[in-house]
């Protein structure tokens, strides 16, 4: 097929599913029910308040409208039957009554009668909007949200602000995916699998509102660009539930889970376990050419092109235990712990063909390698909360411990055709682990209605050794390669305090806060005596933040925020051991200094509830001291030729500029149409062999999303991405593009849900990388079977309100990361 059918036909197929979804309608029914929202007390309308209507067998939303400026409400198109209808609005206790529709019905006027309605702990009087910005955060108010109650938490994510779920559940914000999940203000620690199933099993009746952070204050210690928070009721009735499931697809793929929760009012205990399997094929190909100074600028040294095949079978599995216990409505007392296990065999085949121009010298060579090997992450934690009343005051301690090993034997055989032909086998084994244990301790209290000051502080200790042994066949002997053999050892230390405080004056929102943190890295060789690579670094930094955002009444919304970060460069990039390869050799840099970063950001956002919205951000990143890798050539006697030989540095400027805008239309919750472009000038700057280098280049991206949930029963997305090429220092990245699509389907009052999914339909994406760096060039391109055709189901027996819970043990796979950075 040729690009220019292809992308006919990408065309056609999108226009296609847009018009389809466009042409969803709900069935025809007669009955309309009429009525006016008043005060009890005032005699005033209630003005915007929500009104639902379930019907009394099962619950199910059948109807949702919000009043008039007048309080007046229609509730349109409902068939005859037996409901509840529920009027709910902050400052407002909730309202209900049952009814019996036979024909159209004016109910006339209902009292409302006046009180109050809680954020999690903190009493907040007066209107709850849909979407709200306060401070760093943009709320989604889920449960002001009756239309997407009979949803999952992917509905819930589909409707907050950049946010984007495809199918199968991968999260963007603002488009990009460098972003954490947090479960009630804790990270979940959730991988990219987790998250997919533990956003599609959730329920969103078990979710209160949505925390959408672009720009994290010094309250949290992530080092992603945004954080999405997920803050949940606490509706748990006595019960048990046990789902089960399975996802596969054709790469091959497939992942059967099961999963358990009991649970009344006080505890709750969780079980999780999973198997999963997968086949992975990747191609790539690259030409590399070196030069060296010559009189009348550069010469080449020597060119070289190979090109690879491998392919890659992998095993996993996994289990987690929890248990929440309520001790009395001030004291709670969690425990989690899991074991997830890795194995891997793969398979590969390398050509490669030299020419080396200064010595008049053509190599050629072909390798095959095979391996295998395995690893496991094991884990636990404890988190303790006591209430010092209900309005937000409160102390927490979370303490986390985990472990991981890993170890992998290789085994290569390289047949050299040319200019003298001869075979040379070689094995390698790699072993590693690492151990670490982190604590956190966080005190919060309300100051007055409007104010709230957070205290914090985090420790850990991070424990990493590996090993590498690579032994070479001479004769009939295998001879121990002691240059690409070494033994390192790399603890770290880390210490952290941070201070907020959040102030409202009226709609305006002011949140100053600041981190002091500090870092004691160190690496050391002990088979090497003198220990001369061994390095002991501390890190020192406070880092402050100030957020201020206002809100008018006609849902404008304003914010200004800027904050510093830093982020200290890694164990092995700091020792200058040299790491030999086959054709390359590298090592770390002992004066790297840490990365600093200013951010700025402006934005406007204006919200529509019924519409969706639109939004502009400008905002400026500076690094200073950015940490990028250079790679230059380099004779070794090891090779006996010119290599390239790769090391970081600091660059001495990079700046990114940039406008994102994003709008959404949102008729209704279960139908949106996104669009989400970014635009941004990237600006380096860096000194190499005394001459300064400038790089400058305009990028943007763009992502188009269409989605739709049809009879409350099937969800149909489709979606479209495309991002321009971008830089890093003396390289380009090549462009990259895709298209999905998919269906999801709930069946048997959501006792069993199938969902089935397109991803990259025109098989498009690929990496590749131009390197050119002064006296090196490279053409790098990377191909995976990222085409692939996935279908899953889940089973469910219980109480849907306890489905959160039963998905709790997937969001804590590979959270070996530690306790959680930041405020809870």
């Amino acid at each position: 097929m040729t690009t220019t059918s292809t992308r006919e036909t990408s065309i056609r197929i999108l226009s296609s599913l847009f018009l389809a979804l466009l042409c969803c309608f709900s069935a025809f029914s007669q009955n309309t029910i009429t009525g006016i929202l008043q005060d009890e007390s005032s005699g005033k309308p209630v003005q915007y308040a929500n009104v639902s209507l379930m019907r009394q067998s099962d619950s199910v939303l059948v109807g949702y409208t919000s009043a008039n400026e007048k309080g007046e409400f229609q509730l349109q198109q409902i068939p005859n039957g037996s409901y509840r209808m529920v009027v709910f609005f902050v400052g407002y206790e909730n309202h209900q009554q049952e009814l019996v529709v036979s024909k159209d019905m004016d109910l006339g006027t209902i009292k409302i009668k006046p009180g109050t309605a809680t954020i999690g702990e903190v009493v907040v009087k007066g209107e709850r909007p849909l979407f709200a910005v306060d401070g760093e955060k943009t709320y989604y108010n889920t449960a002001e949200d009756p239309t997407v109650q009979t949803g999952t938490a992917s509905d819930v994510l589909q409707n907050a602000p950049g946010v984007s779920v495809d199918v199968e559940g991968n999260v963007t914000l603002r488009g990009t995916s460098s972003v954490e999940i947090w479960i009630n203000d804790k990270p979940s620690h959730l991988t990219s699998e987790n998250l997919k199933t533990y956003l599609q099993q959730m329920p969103a009746n078990s979710i209160d509102h949505v925390e959408v952070i672009t720009n994290p204050s010094a309250r949290y210690g992530s080092k992603a660009d945004g954080i999405i928070n997920i803050v949940t009721t606490t509706k748990v009735k006595k019960n048990q539930f046990v789902s089960f499931g399975a996802n596969a697809s054709i790469k091959p793929y497939v992942s059967p889970w099961i999963s358990y929760v009991w649970s009344n009012e006080k505890l709750s205990i969780n079980l999780y376990s999973n198997f999963s399997y997968s086949l992975g094929k990747n191609t790539g190909m690259t030409d590399m050419t070196i030069y060296q100074p010559g009189e009348e600028g550069r010469e080449v040294v020597s060119f070289e092109r190979d090109s690879s095949n491998s392919r890659s079978n992998e095993f996993g599995a996994g289990l987690h235990f929890s248990i929440d216990y309520e001790i009395d409505s001030m004291n709670t007392l969690s425990f989690w712990s899991g074991f997830w296990p890795h194995w891997r065999n793969s398979q590969y085949f390398e050509e490669e063909f030299r020419e080396m121009y200064l010595l008049a010298d053509t190599s050629r060579y072909l390798e095959n390698g095979r391996g295998r090997g395995r690893s496991h992450w094991g884990g636990g934690g404890l988190y303790y909360q006591h209430k010092f009343d209900n309005k937000g005051h409160n102390l927490s301690v979370d303490v986390n411990g985990s472990t991981w090993g890993w170890n992998s034997r290789d085994e290569t055989e390289k047949q050299f055709l040319s200019p003298v032909e001869y075979l040379r086998n070689r094995k390698t084994r790699y072993d590693g682990g690492s151990f670490d244990v982190s604590a956190e301790l966080t005190y919060n209290r309300p100051y007055s209605e409007n104010g709230e000051i957070s205290l914090g502080y985090y420790g850990a200790i991070e424990r990493e050794k590996s090993y590498s042994y690579v032994d070479t066949l001479q004769g009939a002997d295998w001879v121990n390669d002691q240059l690409r053999s070494y033994d390192s050892r790399a603890p770290q230390f880390e210490n952290q305090v941070f201070f907020t405080l959040q102030h409202k004056f009226g709609n305006f929102t002011i949140k100053p806060g600041v981190r002091f943190e500090h870092t004691y890295t160190t690496v050391h060789y002990p088979d090497i005596e003198p220990d001369t690579f061994a390095v002991r670094r501390h890190f020192f930094h406070v880092r402050p933040s100030l957020h201020l955002s206002y809100r008018t009444k006609s849902m404008h919304n304003f914010r200004l925020s800027y904050t510093f970060r830093s982020s200290n460069p890694d164990a092995d990039q700091l020792t200058r051991f040299v790491q030999y390869g086959e054709d390359s050799f590298s090592s770390g840099n002992p004066d790297l200094s840490s990365i600093l970063t200013h951010s700025l950001e402006a934005g406007w956002q204006k919200f529509w509830t019924k519409y969706g919205s639109v939004g502009l951000t400008l905002y400026f990143r500076a690094k200073d001291r950015d940490i990028n890798s250079i790679t230059v050539p380099a004779y070794h006697d090891l090779y006996g030729r010119f290599v390239s030989f790769s090391y970081p540095v600091n660059v001495g400027k990079s700046m990114n500029t940039g406008l994102e805008f994003n709008t959404m239309f949102r008729p209704n919750a279960m139908f949106n149409i996104r669009f989400y472009t970014n635009v941004y000038h990237s600006y380096l700057e860096t000194m190499y062999n005394n001459e300064q280098y400038k790089q400058q280049k305009w990028t943007y991206s763009f992502n188009l999303s269409v989605w739709a949930k049809l009879w409350k029963r099937l969800e149909i997305s489709a979606s479209g991405y495309y991002r321009s090429p971008s830089q890093s220092l003396f390289s380009t990245t090549k462009a990259y593009y895709s298209i999905n699509a998919g269906l999801r389907a709930d069946f048997f009052d959501k006792k069993l849900s199938v969902y089935l999914n397109a991803n990259d339909i025109f098989n498009w994406n690929h990496w590749g990388q131009n390197n050119d760096s002064p006296y090196l060039e490279s053409h790098s391109t990377y191909k995976y079977n990222s085409r692939t055709v996935a279908l899953g189901f889940t089973l469910r027996f219980g109480k849907m309100e306890l489905e959160n819970q039963a998905r709790q043990g997937a969001a804590s796979e590979g959270s070996g990361n530690g306790g959680g950075q930041g405020g809870m």
